[in-house]
């Protein structure tokens, strides 16, 4: 008998077997549980061939996805200004007066700047007025941090931007404890001047008694106070020109000087008026390749100007609030985004920002299937292991080249969507969106890269 019950209880445990199969649901929701179990983490999968959602968790609820929101400034721009528009900065003249009108071109540089200065002729009897006006303050969105100001990637977006309004530094410690570091500039003219009272400190003062801190005051000065800790090599560090019309006018003073320019006038700020004749144009590259600089590089400066553009070509006002509303407004005719689930204040991602993972998903999905936009913008986007802001990360695995995604980071925030194709060929589009995340953000990052593992090798 013993081997009739025995085979009874092995029949009857095979669906049992069966059942306690882990499914890709259950194992993403472990890998959730175990890696972020007090943060909120937001996740859309869907199977781009059977259009179906494959998984979804908080996808319907209201995250901030950081530089996320870059991707949607991306896709407003490339369908309302187009994938060919420039950017233009033009010299004019009326009268005795000439004018440099500059229209928030984000690549425009000191260099180009000064070649336009150039085409002046040596002799005006009247001024060189400067024409900021396209973009209107605040030239700070509203969800920046107060102690990201002075860095590079919250510079001030104004009309006038040269050399992405940031200056580079080789911050160098001190043989002895307690002393001043130094600071060596990486470009001899740079436009800001620095107070320093830095001093260097061991890594564990650093870490629990003292920090590095950037205090703004006129003129492009920068009060650098605190500590840094000793490090045998220098630290690269880039701050922001904090007033970059001020900027222009030094670069443009001195070039009226080496090029002998008889300016019997002054430089001044004002409006360029519609009769003036342009004499000479700095153009900047085509708008997709800025778009692909954004979102490779999740550049705020770029994305503050792209907005701005969007919100002066559609309102003729160039500032924050109106630049949203025209994403939000573009977007609702181009795509099927529910625009009650989007909430824009810039369009570089601030802290003021909420989406849902679904409708960022829902974005993604609308752009594949516009054969219009959608090579360019996926080109646009950091490829896994190789470029932009995930070149450092899977290079060493089979996802390189294999994930097409925008990242977004905070200091509790960490966010990646995008494309990705699976080791069977299997296209999929996922967001994954985690907030309140304690600590440090990368355990949110390492829970990404083991999601999109997941789907590489389970995914047929």
């Amino acid at each position: 008998m013993r081997p009739i019950v025995f085979f009874i209880i092995f029949m009857t445990s095979i669906p049992f077997l069966k059942a306690q199969t882990v499914t890709l649901d259950q194992e993403i929701d472990s890998l959730v549980e175990h890696s972020l179990p007090h943060s909120t983490v937001g996740i859309w999968i869907k199977d781009i061939q059977s259009n179906q959602v494959m998984y979804a968790r908080n996808a319907d609820k209201l995250l901030n996805p950081a530089s996320n929101i870059k991707m949607l400034t991306a896709a407003a721009a490339l369908y309302h200004l187009g994938p060919m528009y420039r950017y233009q900065t033009t010299l004019s003249k009326m009268n005795d007066d000439f004018y440099i009108t500059f229209s928030g071109s984000p690549s425009l540089t000191s260099d180009d700047l000064t070649k336009l200065v150039a085409n002046l002729p040596k002799q005006i009897a009247g001024n060189i007025i400067m024409d900021t006006t396209r973009f209107k303050p605040p030239y700070y969105a509203a969800g920046m941090s107060y102690d990201d100001l002075g860095w590079y990637y919250d510079a001030p977006s104004t009309a006038v931007i040269l050399n992405e309004n940031m200056v580079s530094y080789d911050f160098i410690s001190a043989a002895a404890i307690g002393s001043l570091i130094q600071i060596k500039p990486l470009a001899p003219e740079n436009g800001l001047t620095l107070i320093n009272e830095v001093v260097t400190v061991t890594k564990e003062q650093e870490q629990n008694h003292c920090s590095f801190n950037i205090e703004i005051k006129a003129n492009n000065t920068l009060h650098l106070y605190g500590c840094l800790a000793k490090d045998e090599k220098p630290k690269q560090m880039k701050l922001a020109i904090t007033d970059p019309e001020l900027y222009a006018k030094q670069i443009i003073t001195k070039s009226v000087n080496t090029n002998q320019i008889n300016l019997q006038g002054n430089i001044l700020n004002g409006a360029t008026p519609e009769q003036s004749t342009v004499i000479s144009t700095y153009q900047s590259d085509e708008l997709v390749k800025l778009v692909a600089h954004m979102l490779e590089e999740s550049d705020n400066l770029y994305a503050d100007s792209i907005t701005k553009s969007l919100g002066y070509a559609l309102t003729n006002q160039g500032t924050y609030k109106q630049g949203a509303f025209a994403i939000k407004k573009i977007l609702s005719q181009h795509t099927t985004m529910n625009m009650k689930l989007v909430e824009i204040a810039d369009g570089q991602g601030t802290r003021y920002n909420l989406t849902t993972p679904e409708q960022i998903g829902v974005l993604l999905s609308n752009i594949y299937s516009d054969e219009t936009i959608k090579p360019l913008f996926i080109a646009s986007l950091p490829k896994m292991g190789l470029s932009g802001t995930l070149k450092d990360r899977m290079k060493q695995t089979p996802l390189a080249n294999k994930v097409f995604a925008k990242t977004g980071t905070m200091h509790d925030i960490s966010a990646l969507s995008g494309y990705m194709t699976t080791a069977s060929g299997k296209p999929l589009i996922f967001s994954i969106v985690s907030n309140g995340v304690h600590g440090n953000v990368s355990s949110a990052k390492q829970l990404e890269e083991k999601i999109v593992q997941l789907l590489y090798t389970q995914v047929k």
